[in-house]
């Protein structure tokens, strides 16, 4: 004989079991007005708001993968060492590689010498922009290279041969392997953060607001400037090491002064510091100057310098040239004047020696006939 199955009396109240969906609450007069208002407009042909915010929103999710490679020359100074390591602290997504020594001879596709090594690097590294700093003369002269390097449009070739696979609409089509653009600064006015010790300090890993003046919008070189700047001061959202809040300010100014090599971009980097009043009566004034309770400033972390762009190529450490700075004068050429002043000042000097003996030479005093009456 059949047991007979015991009924739970959760079951028998009609409470919903786990294993059921729960019931949709009921939807109220405005609900019923949103959703009609919203099938009148799919009905109409308008984009639905859903769609809409999903271009907007973000789902946090880490897709903008780009990596910077940050190394420089061997014999570089200390400030530029320095310099160095404060990109990399202000950058989280930059990779770090040992310095490239200027003795041995780099040849390859990408351009030889140092283009062909920092490239081979980055395809290794995976890293898709580059900042390699470079010093000559002993540490007097320091450049600044930065670009694309060829991985990254290598990658994104890969990519179009993978769609052209599938769809057929790309096929095996060749996309500038060579890389770029790549810009040439010289460097000058270098202050790091220990020389500066300003008071200004931020989070480690937070992305900056990257600021850039009105002339990085109309004028032309300094546009294709300012996407290389983007790409590689800019951290990528959801990065790893990077942490989920701005706290700073980076800014790039171009300075068009009337001396010509004055025409330079200063970079400063800023802390973004929000302060709050203590008391009701510092609250109520600050309220009443500015209309807020709490004020926003701006304090100086460091590093700080100047770029001068020299010459910006085409592809990567380079290629075609795009654009040059007329107005750049290389710094040897400066010391070559500046010892050429001086040695012009030293020939006057003998100069004038020459003819002051000749003067006294030609100087004849004549006899006093009185000079031996007491001797």
């Amino acid at each position: 004989m059949a047991k007979k199955r015991r009924q739970d009396p959760a079951s028998e109240a009609g409470a919903p079991s786990y294993d059921e969906a729960p019931a949709d609450p009921p939807a109220s007069d405005d609900d019923a007005a949103l959703s009609s208002e919203s099938e009148d407009e799919r009905v109409a042909g308008a984009p639905s708001t859903a769609v809409a915010r999903a271009h907007i929103t973000s789902d946090g999710k880490y897709r903008n993968k780009q990596r910077l490679l940050l190394l420089s020359s061997r014999g570089v100074t200390a400030r530029y060492r320095h310099l160095l390591e404060d990109l990399r602290t202000l950058i989280p997504h930059s990779k770090k590689e040992s310095k490239l020594d200027h003795g041995k001879n780099y040849n390859g596709a990408a351009g030889g010498g140092y283009g062909a090594a920092v490239n081979a690097i980055a395809e290794a590294r995976g890293c898709h922009t580059v900042l390699f700093l470079e010093c000559r003369k002993r540490g007097q002269d320091g450049y600044m290279w930065l670009g694309r390097t060829s991985h990254a449009n290598t990658a994104f070739d890969g990519d179009a041969e993978g769609a052209g696979g599938e769809g057929g609409g790309l096929g095996k089509k060749r996309l500038m392997i060579a890389g770029g653009p790549s810009v040439k600064f010289h460097i000058t006015n270098v202050h790091t953060m220990d020389e500066l010790k300003m008071t200004g300090n931020c989070m480690k890993g937070s992305r900056p607001v990257l600021s850039f003046d009105n002339s990085f919008d109309e004028i032309e070189h300094l546009k294709l400037i300012k996407h290389l700047f983007v790409d590689v001061f800019g951290t990528p959202r959801g990065h790893p090491k990077s942490k989920p809040f701005v706290d700073r300010v980076l800014g790039f100014y171009y300075a068009d002064g009337k001396v010509s090599w004055r025409r330079a971009i200063w970079v400063r980097n800023y802390q973004i510091l929000e302060e709050t009043a203590s008391t009701a009566k510092e609250a109520h004034t600050q309220k009443k100057l500015t209309g807020h309770a709490s004020s926003t400033s701006l304090i100086e972390i460091g590093p700080r310098f100047v770029l001068n762009p020299i010459r910006i190529f085409r592809g990567s450490f380079g290629g075609q040239t795009l654009y040059v700075n007329e107005d750049f004068v290389n710094p040897n050429v400066i010391r070559a004047n500046e010892k050429r002043e001086k040695g012009e000042k030293y020939v006057r000097r003998k100069g004038a020696e020459r003819k002051r003996k000749q003067r006294e030479e030609e100087l004849v005093v004549p006899e006093d006939p009185l000079a031996d009456v007491f001797s």
